[in-house]
């Protein structure tokens, strides 16, 4: 007997397997959203932090006072931003005196080296940020002295970096005139070659030609070449006397009617609304660039805050020093300076052995005088050496990074700093000594990942870029 199939049961079975299926497709379509979401959440999460949540985090703290992401990125834009303007303009420069190798060369050379540290993106990032740290630094520190910067001063500065002088250019402060303190004694008048200390130089060039070291700028930092083609190139021009003009020749002698001649042009009167103009053209450049106006600002004020701190520190820094008066020898090993060492013992004079051996271009000509000079000018090996010296004697052989040295001291006493440069390099030498000090009391703490915050941009041109 044959069983009969139960039609419900024919019926209800694809139905059983069509609920099945519905379940398991509303799982997948539920799975997909949830995953579409999680990706969508990510890329935006990813986008909100790259572009907002990562500025707001500190690339470093300075004590409690935080450098965050945003402040950070927007500095370096505005240096890198001045050292393109820096290499533009020099690059305007060579293709103007392009005719001469010797220009185009030396410019080559500078364009290179504005190149190279633009191109380091992560090295320039790092300047930037150590700058910042120790700006955070000269805040704390010029907080405890009560230094403060107004808005006014602010815009002083601004309107002077845009030599815009609505009262008139300051007055240059006048030198200090310094008396001489000595006079040679009969035993240093003794001394065999013994010329007395040249006067200090009196003009900035001679200054620069005759002393090295680094002096803080006038002006916030901005990239500046050492020096031009003009100063490194230097001629010696005759200056010729305009002859004096007779009323006859200051006379018009054109046959034309009277007032139809063409006027000379007039020089614009730089006016505070022309400042304005200019100002507000830096200003859109900026933006351009993703820098705010008030990172600029801010840029100057802690410039002004650092350096009223410098003349606050250093405003205490004597300008009468111990110093002595030395010359040197300078050679390439100690055997050389024994050499040189037991020449002079063996009553070779001081000049004739210099003239015939040392390697020290600046001192062929003075047979190594070096003038006076007080301390924190000189190496330190040469310092202590010279330092340590009795009138009239003559070192044993000093090695230095400049090579080996035979020193004589021709005098030492307390006198006065001669020139304005000096002085100004031994303030900045005992402020940097100060601030070494004070920075290594303070806790500071660099994120890991503020080298994600170091723009490449802004950046020279591809086809402003020499090869």
């Amino acid at each position: 007997m044959t069983t009969k199939k139960n039609p419900r049961e024919e019926i209800s079975k694809p139905h059983v397997v069509n609920a099945k299926e519905d379940r398991s497709s509303k799982r997948l379509v539920t799975g997909f959203i949830i995953f579409a979401v999680l990706v969508v959440g990510l890329i935006g999460y990813a986008f909100l932090y790259d572009k907002v949540l990562k500025y707001n985090k500190p690339v470093a703290v300075v004590e409690d006072h935080k450098i965050n992401g945003k402040e950070f990125n927007q500095r370096v834009r505005l240096e890198r931003n001045s050292y393109v303007m820096q290499y533009n303009m020099i690059a305007a420069q060579m293709v103007l005196l392009g005719d001469n190798e010797d220009y185009v060369a030396y410019y080559q050379q500078q364009l290179s080296q504005l190149l190279s540290i633009l191109d380091d993106t992560e090295y320039f990032g790092e300047y930037v940020l150590d700058n910042m740290i120790d700006e955070q630094i000269v805040q704390i520190e010029a907080e405890k002295l009560g230094i403060t910067v107004t808005d006014e001063e602010v815009e002083t500065l601004m309107q002077e970096l845009f030599d815009y002088f609505p009262d008139g250019a300051v007055e240059p402060t006048p030198t200090y005139a310094v008396k001489p303190t000595s006079t040679l004694t009969s035993f240093q008048e003794t001394l065999v070659a013994v010329t007395a200390p040249t006067e200090a130089p009196t003009s900035e060039a001679e200054i620069l030609a005759t002393v090295e070291g680094e002096i803080p700028s006038e002006e916030p930092a901005e990239f500046v070449v050492e020096e031009t083609p003009e100063t490194a190139m230097e001629e010696t021009v005759t200056e010729e006397v305009a002859p004096t003009a007779t009323v006859a020749e200051l006379t018009p002698t054109s046959s034309e009617p009277a007032g139809t001649a063409t006027p000379y042009p007039t020089a614009t009167v730089y006016t505070e609304e022309l400042y304005q103009e200019n100002y507000q053209e830096y200003i859109t450049n900026l933006d351009g660039i993703g820098v705010e106006e008030e990172v600029l600002r801010n840029y100057i004020r802690n410039y002004l805050v650092s350096q009223k701190l410098y003349d606050a520190i250093t405003a205490d820094v004597s300008r009468i020093q111990d110093q002595v008066w030395a010359r040197h020898i300078l050679v390439d090993s100690q055997d050389e300076a024994i050499a040189v060492m037991n020449r002079l013992a063996g009553g070779e004079e001081w000049n004739t052995v210099c003239n015939e051996v040392t390697l020290d271009q600046s001192g062929q000509d003075n047979c190594g005088d070096l003038g006076w000079f007080s301390k924190g000018q000189m190496v330190e090996a040469f310092e202590n050496e010279a330092f340590s010296l009795d009138i009239g004697e003559t070192s044993n052989p000093v090695e230095s990074s400049f090579g080996w040295h035979i020193i004589q001291q021709l005098g030492h006493e307390e006198r006065a700093i001669e020139t304005d440069y000096d002085y100004q390099r031994l303030q900045s030498n005992y402020y940097d000594l100060w601030f070494q000090d004070i920075s290594a009391n303070f806790t500071i703490e660099k994120s890991d990942n503020w080298t994600d915050h170091v723009p490449s941009e802004p950046t020279v041109a591809y086809d402003m870029r020499i090869n």
